[in-house]
């Protein structure tokens, strides 16, 4: 890190520490959170796919998902003590999503194993293409919406009225909605107090990330002009706001032709940061600094059609970020497709995310950004 870098970050962790910096913890104990979700779009094209809900994996999706929170609490010990984890709202989000996803899932294995052997392996009837909609719907709202804020009475009531109007139903329907009814049921009321308890001000995490980036600039206006240009030239990509609507630049001999402009964007988080990462990459914009941290977590998402292709793909990964993944892991459904948890530095962000798109059968699903 610069010394100017370096001066400008202290600067702003002094003045506006809440805001701009974040715990190198947060980035991988999200991992758990991210699971879920991939589990309810799993779960949905199961069901898309003219499959039985008794057929589906339950015990190995929540052995994984334990795995999942090991995995993430050792990647976060790299970089901060037991403690700082263990007392962090991520933990207990973590944790709670562990039990609470086991106990969800628990008795419909349990229910599966007792009814499997009497019902078809398929269940490919218009009930079931309501239930697959209903669990498509709600992964995708997860990318925004947390799992306490859903309204499950809502959704239940949709699904009631759409289980009245099939015609013909079977009794792998007439299971499957009894048992999902009581499953959104039992959501409403654990996810009551949950929301309470999150929606509290000191437990409110905004959607967005602050990152400080650089940019050399045209030394030829005075530095006002070039002030107003840099913030009309960053604030025109999409998603991106210039924090006070101040820039820095580097101190720079007047003869130089081209200055150092250093500023504090606040950019979202989720599946948004991914483009807007791109698009300041587009624009020459380089990457300093997320929440104020260096590292970050980045997942990895690979569907081979083969081992063969599984296994050269993975090593490419290995070799473009030059390490080995943090921890990998499957779906239990497709054998040939693996999600990979690598901890890449900001600087070297932009550039390993568009290698990691180039990948044949790979792409990068998602960055951890805090």
């Amino acid at each position: 890190m610069g010394k100017f870098l370096r001066s400008l970050h202290k600067k702003t962790e002094i003045i506006d520490k809440v805001d701009y910096h974040r715990e190198l913890y947060q980035s991988f104990m999200t991992g758990p959170e991210w699971r879920n979700v991939e589990m309810a779009e799993e779960y949905a094209q199961f069901l898309d796919d003219g499959h039985s809900m008794f057929q589906f994996p339950y015990f190995r999706q929540i052995f994984g998902l334990w795995r999942v929170v090991y995995e993430s609490y050792s990647a976060a010990r790299k970089y901060n003590s037991i403690w700082q984890i263990v007392s962090s709202e991520y933990m207990l989000m973590d944790l709670f999503i562990g039990v609470f996803t086991t106990l969800e899932l628990l008795p419909k294995g349990i229910l599966s194993i007792l009814l499997s052997p009497f019902l078809n392996k398929d269940n490919d009837t218009e009930m079931q293409k309501h239930l697959a909609d209903f669990y498509s719907q709600y992964a995708k709202d997860l990318h925004t919406l947390p799992f306490y804020d859903h309204n499950y009475s809502e959704a239940r009531a949709q699904l009631a009225r759409a289980y009245e109007e099939c015609e013909h139903k079977t009794w792998g329907d007439w299971f499957s909605w009894t048992f999902i009814s009581l499953d959104l049921w039992a959501r409403k009321w654990i996810s009551k107090p949950l929301s309470y308890w999150f929606h509290q001000d000191n437990n409110l995490v905004p959607a967005t990330t602050d990152i400080l980036v650089k940019e050399r600039v045209d030394n030829s206006q005075d530095l006002e002009a070039l002030k107003s240009s840099c913030i009309e030239h960053l604030e025109s990509i999409e998603g991106v706001h210039v924090v006070d609507k101040n820039v820095y630049f580097k101190p720079t001999p007047s003869t130089e032709y081209a200055v150092s402009a250093y500023a504090r964007l606040r950019v979202p988080r989720y599946d948004s940061f991914q483009t807007v990462l791109n698009s300041l990459n587009d624009e020459g914009i380089q990457l300093r600094k997320i929440a104020g941290q260096d590292r970050v977590q980045v997942k990895c998402e690979i569907n081979a059609s083969n081992d063969i292709d599984l296994e050269d793909t993975q090593e490419k990964l290995n070799d473009i970020v030059a390490q080995k993944p943090l921890y990998s892991y499957g779906d239990s459904i497709h054998p040939y497709r693996r999600l990979c948890m690598f901890d890449i530095h900001v600087r070297e962000l932009a550039d390993k995310v568009e290698k990691l798109n180039e990948s044949k059968y790979a792409k990068v699903k998602f960055i951890h950004n805090f």
